[in-house]
This record gives structure tokens, C-alpha cells and sequence, in this order.
């Protein structure tokens, strides 16, 4: 063979390789993540293959026009929160509300789903597909385009239904979370696609919104104040009542006491006794005191 043969049959491998790499690559992967499940499309038909590709290898022919394009099916949290250094966003991505006490509120939240793949009804993920194919071959299109909004307007929803006292304790911000896991399962359960968890982290009001709650928390503790004192007055003058009818009581039982003997020796201990001797005169002045 020539040198000029073998240069070409060189040439002819190595574009051989490319083209079996080019096909085994990218969205014509050879291997599925094993997080992931895959769907085989034909790019010139549009068809989708009914038989759902799974982690490994999954090979397809050059020139065939199939890509294999990749579902995860594996927990993932999309989180948007204030804080720049975290989230899905670059800034302050946390979501802003209103409560019914038409207070304006920054909440930072996570919310954790994932892709249901059902072995036995495979064309269910292939249904989710199709409803948002111009979005699903980037899965982060999806994310971004699909459920980045559904999971804002649910957190906005959960929010308007309770007043801003509310909203803002322990109770108020589990209400509100379990409220939009519900809303958004919903919605997106029936495109195999479970919420598993919605986490409300930080509220934030605004500065209205803290002058607010400061004048309506010492409104509140002065109404308590003078609650407080208005039993305490009320406790003061049960006592004096109580006082009152005890001495009147213990008066009663004194009165009640004084017997006719008792009276006449108390009555007869206020005069001077004086013994005579037997058949001598007592001459007794008319200036004595009656």
C-alpha cells in the first residue's frame, strides 16, 4: 500500500472515530446518569420512543437522528432566598408577598421535588415530555421556565391568606408552607412531577411594615398593662370586702355574746359597795352622784 493509500485510509479512521464519538456523545450520550432515565427522540421525525432507556450504556447508530434526552428523577432543591451566595439566582431572589394585613414581606424559602417514573406506566414520563418539549431538553429550562414561577406564585398565595402577626411565627410560617406544598401538588402531580417538600427559612418585612409591628406590639403590652392593673384593683377591693364582712361578722358574734347576766355584773362593777354594820345609820349626802 502507498503512502498515499495509507494517508487516506488514516484520514478515513480517524473520521470514523469522530463521527462514532460524535454520535456517542453530547445528547447522543453512550451513557445515562444513574440518576436519570432517558428518552430516545428522533430528531428528524420528532417521534419519541415508547420503551424509556435507563442508566448505562445505550448506544445508537450514526446518521440515525436519535438523541437521548435525560430526565432526572433524583431529589432536587430549587431554593431562592435574599442572600446573593446561595440560590438558584444571583441578588436577592427571595420571594415578596402580602399579607391580609397588606404588609409587604421578603420570604426566603426551598422547595424539594423530583420526576415520579413509574415502571409500569412509562408513558406517563413521556407524556411530561411532550406537554413541555420546547423547554424539556434542557432540564434547566424547564426548571427555570416551568416550576421557578409555579413555586413563586404558591408561596405568594400561601402568604395572602394569613394577617402579618400571624404569618411571621412558627405557626404561621408552617401554615403557609404546608399550603403551598398542597397548591403545588395539585397542579403538578398529575405530570408525575411530586413535591416533596416547601421550607419557608427567613421572613423579612419591610420598614413599614417593622414600625407596624412595634406600635401594634406596645399597644398590645400597654392593653395588657392596664389589664393587669385592673385585676389587681379588682383583687384589692375583693380584699377589702372580705375584711369588711369578717368584722362585721366577728362584731355580730360579740354581740350575740352579751347574755342579761353578763350585762347587769358589767353594769353593777361601775358602782362602790359599801359594808354596814347591822342596825347602823348611813347618812348618805344629796350631792352624790347619781
Amino acid at each position: 500500500m502507498t503512502k498515499l493509500q495509507l494517508r487516506i485510509a488514516a484520514a478515513a479512521g480517524i473520521s470514523l472515530v469522530v463521527l462514532i464519538a460524535a454520535a456517542y456523545s453530547g445528547r447522543n450520550g453512550l451513557i445515562v446518569d444513574p440518576r436519570n432515565v432517558a428518552l430516545l427522540i428522533n430528531q428528524y421525525t420528532g417521534k419519541v420512543d415508547t420503551h424509556v432507556r435507563h442508566a448505562g450504556w445505550n448506544a445508537q447508530p450514526p446518521f440515525s437522528g436519535n438523541e437521548i434526552v435525560e430526565i432526572p428523577t433524583y431529589l432536587r432543591t430549587y431554593t431562592m432566598v435574599k442572600d446573593s451566595r446561595e440560590g438558584a439566582h444571583q441578588g436577592d431572589d427571595s420571594v415578596t408577598v402580602q399579607t391580609l394585613s397588606s404588609n409587604t414581606l421578603n420570604v426566603d424559602c426551598s422547595i424539594t421535588y423530583h420526576i415520579n417514573f413509574d415502571p409500569m406506566h412509562e408513558d406517563k414520563i413521556i407524556t411530561l415530555y411532550q406537554k413541555y418539549r420546547s423547554e424539556f431538553n434542557d432540564f434547566d429550562d424547564f426548571e427555570e421556565h416551568q416550576l421557578r414561577p409555579a413555586f413563586r406564585q404558591a408561596i405568594v398565595d400561601a402568604f395572602g391568606l394569613n394577617n402579618t402577626d400571624a404569618a411571621m411565627t412558627g405557626a404561621g410560617k408552617r401554615a403557609a408552607a404546608a399550603y403551598a406544598l398542597n397548591q403545588l401538588n395539585s397542579r403538578f402531580n398529575p405530570d408525575s412531577i411530586v413535591i416533596d417538600d416547601v421550607r419557608i427559612r427567613t421572613i423579612y418585612p419591610d420598614q413599614a411594615t417593622v414600625q407596624t409591628l412595634i406600635s401594634r406590639l406596645q399597644a398590645q403590652q400597654d392593653l395588657r398593662l392596664a389589664q393587669l392593673n385592673m385585676e389587681l384593683q379588682s383583687i384589692n377591693n375583693q380584699k377589702a370586702i372580705l375584711k369588711a364582712q369578717a368584722d362585721a361578722q366577728a362584731a355580730k358574734i360579740r354581740a350575740a355574746s352579751l347574755t342579761p347576766r353578763l350585762v347587769a355584773y358589767r353594769h353593777l362593777k361601775d358602782w362602790n359597795i359599801v359594808v354596814v354594820p347591822s342596825g347602823s345609820i348611813v347618812n348618805i349626802s344629796s350631792d352624790v352622784s347619781q
